[in-house]
């Protein structure tokens, strides 16, 4: 049962003091964690080093945790603003969501090599803001409330950049010749 370990009990049971439900946390949330840092800053070394900080971080300040919105929500913070800092560290422009999401989803999506092409290009062309919103909710799968909390936004305006985004890369699309009405269910 994925996810038990992210309820408000375990989190205070972590708080007073239970090293293996801690444990049990880092092992059930520690691949989503990597592959995200990874796709943000590109080499599977830092990703690394970054996923560990994230854990030593949240364990670190367990007691300081408000429990408002869920814990996964908050490892994706950390994990996030630990990113943007290894980007001021290296002085590095950050990865753009458009080759994240053709590192991730959008093999699965696309067999074709134009599509891919071009659906990272058209995703290059959306604003931070759209492209790490779609990034968290197709290529990690969260929702709209755990999107808000890491974007600190409202969930409105999570779902806004993602209707948004999706509109405008439907019509680029289009524009592009691309049929993707066409293609299987479940695919898009």
């Amino acid at each position: 049962m994925r996810g038990d370990y992210m309820a408000p009990q375990p989190i205070r049971d972590i708080k007073n003091g239970d090293a293996d439900l801690a444990e049990n946390i880092v092992r059930e949330n520690y691949k989503d964690i990597y592959k995200y840092c990874y796709w943000k800053v590109g080499s599977s070394e830092k990703a690394e080093d970054i996923t560990q900080e994230v854990f030593l971080r949240f364990i670190k300040n367990i007691s300081c945790y408000s429990e408002r919105g869920k814990p996964k929500a908050y490892l994706y913070t950390i994990a996030k603003n630990l990113c943007i800092n290894e980007y001021k560290k290296c002085n590095r422009e950050v990865l753009n969501c458009d080759e994240i999401i053709i590192n991730s989803i959008i093999g699965d999506i696309f067999e074709n090599i134009v599509d891919k092409i071009t659906l990272q290009k058209l995703i290059g062309e959306l604003s931070k803001e759209q492209q790490e919103v779609i990034l968290l909710r197709f290529g990690q799968g969260l929702k709209l409330g755990e999107i808000a909390i890491i974007t600190n936004t409202t969930r409105f305006t999570v779902q806004y950049r993602i209707k948004k985004s999706l509109a405008i890369l439907k019509k680029k699309l289009r524009e592009g010749g691309i049929d993707y009405e066409k293609r299987p269910t479940g695919e898009y």
